[in-house]
């Protein structure tokens, strides 16, 4: 069966959606169209603008090499995950060769809904344009064509069906988490960072609010050690704000994909994001034991349940408020240890390839 897919992902996202979808069937081989080289997976095929055809742009030449792939006739579906521009690539394309057309809503309702406040979507097109009420309508009209649009939680179908989707082409099914790379340690005493955050430096993850909840908390214990997973177009005034806010000593400021290497060093996942669909970097902190404290958007709640594996704070928490949550977790050995344990068994419960390769098994079956 091959499955042609439009996306650009970063390789530890591309690690969560291809390989329970490989594991699924043994017969499945996997196009994806996207901006660069990824992962060598078996049966997975990258393909990217170079030589001539890049000089046309980075849309009209992925585009264009989506078309090519479409159309070669062992295709049996097209694919896409974020749906500006990808899904509405893979919807036009995939009508035109009359094959079923699968969309993924990352982002969650902020996918359909993001004129309000840009900011809620990472989309640079989107970030880029004059016209977001525009796109919005535009958005709404290919998603209603797609045979399926897969979700990352309740929330998000909720807000599909509102839209007059039917309830019958909405799945939830999102990213989910490889076992064999994210586990607890085998001793706690390892967990030499109080508080973890694995964010892209944008406005939508809020760094420099989150940076601020790092600076009360360390204002109320000194000893704190902190880590910071991630860079962005927010590099410069990020490191300014460190500097200024007196965190220099106390924060750890990685870029890396081994993300479980510190995760397994860790007690608190942060999360103070404007909009998330579900965060898979907290699935995988959660995986390893970390008990996080996040923003209840998208469809966050999905796998945090707060006051049993974490905690949820409203979008208009202040900055003592989240210092009050994670300090009472940090405070209190014996509730950070039943959190830790919940948040391991979630993961492994509803969150792991095993049930993502089960629901692609059945969905593929049926196609």
């Amino acid at each position: 069966m091959r499955i042609v897919i439009t996306t650009t992902l970063n390789n530890n996202l591309f690690h969560a959606k291809l390989v329970p979808l490989i594991r699924s069937r043994p017969d499945v081989e996997i196009v994806v169209v996207t901006d660069r080289q990824g992962p060598e997976y078996d049966r997975v095929q990258w393909i990217y603008p170079s030589g001539k055809i890049a000089r046309l742009g980075r849309l009209s030449a992925r585009l264009l090499l989506l078309i090519r792939e479409v159309f070669k006739g062992k295709t049996k579906l097209v694919m896409a995950y974020s749906l500006v521009p990808h899904g509405l690539f893979a919807v036009c394309v995939a009508k035109i060769r009359r094959l079923p057309v699968f969309l993924h809503f990352i982002a969650g309702p902020a996918e359909l809904r993001f004129a309000h406040d840009i900011r809620v979507t990472d989309n640079r097109l989107i970030e880029s344009t004059r016209l977001p009420g525009a796109w919005e309508k535009i958005a709404g009209l290919f998603a209603r064509s797609a045979d399926r649009i897969f979700v990352p939680g309740s929330v998000t179908k909720k807000f599909l069906e509102h839209e007059n989707i039917k309830p019958e082409r909405i799945t939830i099914l999102h990213s989910t988490v490889d076992p064999q790379r994210f586990a607890p340690p085998d001793n706690n005493s390892c967990r030499d960072i109080d508080v973890v955050v694995c964010a892209q430096l944008r406005e939508r993850k809020r760094p420099l609010f989150t940076l601020e909840v790092l600076q009360a908390l360390l204002s109320r214990n000194p000893n704190l050690k902190f880590c910071w997973l991630g860079d962005g177009v927010m590099h410069s005034e990020f490191e300014q704000a460190i500097d200024s806010m007196g965190l220099r000593e106390n924060l750890l400021w990685k870029q890396t994909e081994q993300v479980a290497d510190y995760f397994i060093r860790s007690r608190i996942f942060l999360l103070c994001s404007l909009n998330e669909g579900l965060s898979l970097a907290s699935l995988e902190a959660m995986a390893c034991g970390v008990v996080p404290v996040a923003a209840r958007c998208g469809d966050m709640e999905y796998s945090i349940h707060n006051n049993v594996n974490g905690k949820l704070l409203e979008q208009t928490a202040t900055v003592d408020e989240y210092c009050e949550s994670v300090g009472s977790i940090l405070g209190n050995e014996s509730t950070w240890s039943q959190y830790s344990a919940a948040a391991t068994q979630e993961i492994a419960k509803r969150h792991s390839f095993k049930h993502a390769e089960e629901k692609w098994r059945s969905i593929l079956e049926k196609l």
